[in-house]
């Protein structure tokens, strides 16, 4: 059960670490290509705003990205879950124990993987929920006030 407890922790935390750096020095990569081809004049003025454009997308595909990660996560817990629990009525079966015990036994097991569930749930909603709204909001910005940056002289 420990070793169940790990992959899953291990999981989400190696999601909430690297989604975000990634998506972030992307999105940077972005903008610094968006700038440079703007300042270079390189088919016109609007490769900033264009570069916002993708960072909305990423943003987006950020959010879809979160649900497939929650999905995947959910349902590995849910075989660990499965195979706990016949586990556990295997083993109090053979013991012969009362059926109240393996009732409350069972309730114990399944209040243990609602609470992996709601941790995962949680987890995964928060971190990545922070990253696609500073990416939509980033991006929108740069895609509709980018060009003005070429636009006006200081």
């Amino acid at each position: 059960m420990s070793d169940s407890k790990t992959l899953y922790e291990t999981q989400v935390i190696n999601i909430r670490k690297r989604q975000p750096i990634m998506a972030w020095l992307l999105s940077l990569t972005l903008i610094s290509m968006g700038y440079y081809l703007s300042k270079t004049q390189f088919l016109g003025l609007e490769w900033l705003s264009r570069s916002g454009c993708l960072i909305v997308i990423l943003g987006v595909w950020s959010s879809i990205g979160a649900i497939i990660a929650e999905r995947v996560l959910i349902s590995k817990l849910n075989i660990q879950h499965r195979l706990v629990l016949s586990r556990a009525k295997m083993k109090l079966r053979k013991i012969n124990v009362p059926a109240e015990y393996i009732d409350k036994e069972i309730e114990t097991i399944e209040d243990n993987f609602d609470d992996k569930i709601d941790v995962v749930k949680d987890n995964v909603r928060y971190q990545l929920g922070i990253l696609e709204v500073s990416l939509l909001i980033t991006g929108t910005f740069i895609w509709g006030f980018g060009d003005l940056l070429f636009k006006v002289n200081f």
